[in-house]
């Protein structure tokens, strides 16, 4: 066993073949139908891929423990559910506007370029996201179930939930109006203005409780590389603060939206404004 500060490096290798090999092939098949949204539908099943590789290393199929059966099936529910709200969400829409301008600014050798920026990019951040289920699944045989895993369960369950109502309330919203033309601030929404991404961040926490028993006192730092991660890319580099700036422009009651609403945590809004549902 190859071990960087107590992580089992020698495992996560395990998981690269199957990424890069996931990665190029949708890399290749963006090349044909000309648009480079479908890494977003993947990536949760890379995720699960990876976290399938580690437990089938670790022998999952000889110790069926209750742990490490209920946190695959966590894993898997949320990656299906992701991707398939994804796919459908994407239908008919052609490719997002933050990888149209993508396009823009990388267009010359954009293909090549698209392939490191973006795809196996991505692949390296799922990579480093699926440290957590090396902690997570390299635990001692027949660990036995605990007050921590009820806890990272609820709260998995929480954000999960919270997440996947948010989505819902958000493509039936789109379907009634002229996308883009209005705000949805009712249900969730109302008292946050990205509901979605506070169950995602949930979602990442209640694994990290989960997965704290099988931590080592060498690894347990570990846990908090991938809902760093994950914050980081809500909150700054992909998530919240990129796509406010565009949302802004496009929509004129938005600023409005943004003074009465919290940000991320749902909290009392300062006063109801928007459509119902």
């Amino acid at each position: 066993m190859n071990l960087f500060m107590g992580l089992d490096v020698q495992l996560m290798f395990e998981a690269i073949p199957l990424l890069v090999a996931i990665a190029v092939s949708a890399w290749l098949v963006s090349l044909v139908i000309e648009d480079i949204s479908i890494v977003d539908y993947l990536w949760s099943l890379m995720l699960l891929g990876s976290a399938g590789t580690y437990a089938y290393r670790t022998g999952f199929d000889k110790d069926l423990s209750t742990v490490n059966v209920v946190l695959l099936f966590m894993v898997a529910v949320w990656a299906l559910r992701l991707s398939a709200f994804l796919i459908l969400r994407g239908r008919n829409r052609g490719e997002e506007r933050r990888y149209q301008a993508m396009r823009k600014k990388l267009a010359s050798n954009f293909a090549l370029k698209s392939l490191v920026n973006i795809f196996l990019l991505r692949a390296l951040l799922i990579w480093l996201l699926s440290s957590l289920f090396v902690v997570a699944l390299s635990s001692v045989p027949s660990l036995s179930w605990s007050h921590w895993h009820t806890v990272g369960a609820a709260l998995w369950l929480f954000g999960f939930s919270m997440e996947a109502l948010a989505d819902l309330q958000l493509y039936r919203f789109n379907q009634l109006v002229v996308r883009d033309s209005e705000t949805l601030s009712t249900g969730l929404w109302r008292y946050s203005r990205h509901p979605n991404y506070f169950g995602e961040c949930c979602v990442w926490c209640g694994w990290v409780v989960f997965a704290i028993p099988s931590a080592s006192a060498a690894t347990l730092p570990w846990l908090s590389l991938a809902p760093m991660i994950m914050m980081a890319l809500l909150l700054k580099l992909s998530g919240i603060s990129h796509m406010e700036r565009g949302i802004t422009q496009r929509r004129p009651n938005y600023r409005q939206y943004i003074e009465t609403t919290s940000a991320f945590v749902p909290w009392k809004p300062a006063q109801r404004i928007g459509l119902d549902l």
